[in-house]
């Protein structure tokens, strides 16, 4: 049967541990908080179960089809069309790292797994709630399934609306990006492009995310709370990787000329700057980036 085959126990046992269960197959987790001198992951007490492989054999956990190569993130096997996820196994140890080839359910054992060794468990069952619940929204609205990527996009749009409400302006422009790499990944390259650029736009203007006071948010208690302010340089950082993406929608994906680009800044800016009340203007803040924007040095593809 070989080494990973049969997945019995991914952690050490003791008499602290909870598990995540699915069909009776479990993952061991300890409550204790990990630490690098416990030994969270044993790779010697461990026999991987069928759906999950070792990254380097290159073969999908369903069907065992060899493929060309180890793919880097979460592709779709050309022979049984089921999607293949690429995870790592718990660890604590560097040297027990070991990077897997998984199928959706192990995928999402592992991810719980990793989960409740962070400290992130509560978060993610609250994350996946949320997802559930616009699910069943969209599914009401539409009258037929929503798509991953429609859940996912409404999802960001109420994180968005959420933060504007209280005044998180960092986390606001992070959401505005994720939204601008959800577009790219679905190859809407214009869309991508225009929000990329707000993500721009918003980032000279020195964003700052309200803090609470007793409960409160700042900009509630505190007359002098600035929710923009670019004199700020340590705020007012514009992003390489952002940079390098928009040259190279613009030069390799989506073709689009510097009049056209600024035509394209100017009017979604525009609408930001009278929504978000931003104290640099859409021409103040062109001025600024735009030698960076139009580089054509700057046009390498960016992961």
């Amino acid at each position: 049967m070989g080494f990973f085959q049969k997945l019995k126990a991914v952690f050490t046992s003791d008499s602290n541990s909870h598990s995540a269960s699915k069909n009776g197959d479990m993952i061991k987790v300890s409550t204790q908080t990990p630490t690098m001198n416990k030994q969270v992951f044993n790779q010697n007490k461990i026999n991987l179960e069928e759906g999950i492989l070792r990254l380097e054999e290159a073969k999908c956990p369903y069907c065992q089809h060899q493929l060309e190569k180890p793919p880097s993130r979460k592709r779709k096997c050309l022979s049984c069309k089921n999607d293949m996820y690429v995870r790592t196994l718990p660890y604590i140890d560097e040297k027990d790292k070991i990077r897997v080839l998984v199928t959706e359910e192990k995928a999402d054992k592992i991810d719980i797994t990793w989960a409740k060794i962070n400290g992130t468990y509560n978060d993610m069952m609250k994350e996946r709630k949320q997802y559930e619940q616009m699910k069943q929204e969209l599914y009401r609205a539409w009258g037929n399934e929503p798509s991953e990527s429609d859940i996912n996009w409404h999802l960001m749009i109420n994180k968005r609306i959420e933060h504007y409400n209280n005044q998180q302006w960092g986390l606001y422009r992070n959401t505005t990006l994720s939204m601008a790499e959800h577009l790219y990944k679905l190859k809407k390259y214009e869309l991508a492009f225009i929000m990329y650029l707000e993500v721009l736009y918003i980032d000279v203007n020195g964003p700052n995310n309200a803090g609470k006071i007793n409960g409160r948010y700042e900009f509630e208690v505190r007359a002098n709370f600035m929710p923009f302010n670019p004199k700020d340089k340590g705020n007012t950082f514009v992003a390489p990787a952002i940079l390098k993406r928009v040259n190279f929608i613009r030069t390799s994906k989506h073709p689009i000329d510097s009049e056209k680009i600024k035509e394209l800044f100017m009017y979604q800016c525009e609408q930001v700057h009278h929504s978000l009340n931003l104290p640099i203007t859409p021409q103040e803040a062109w001025d600024k980036l735009k030698d960076e924007i139009t580089d054509n040095k700057n046009n390498n593809e960016i992961l």
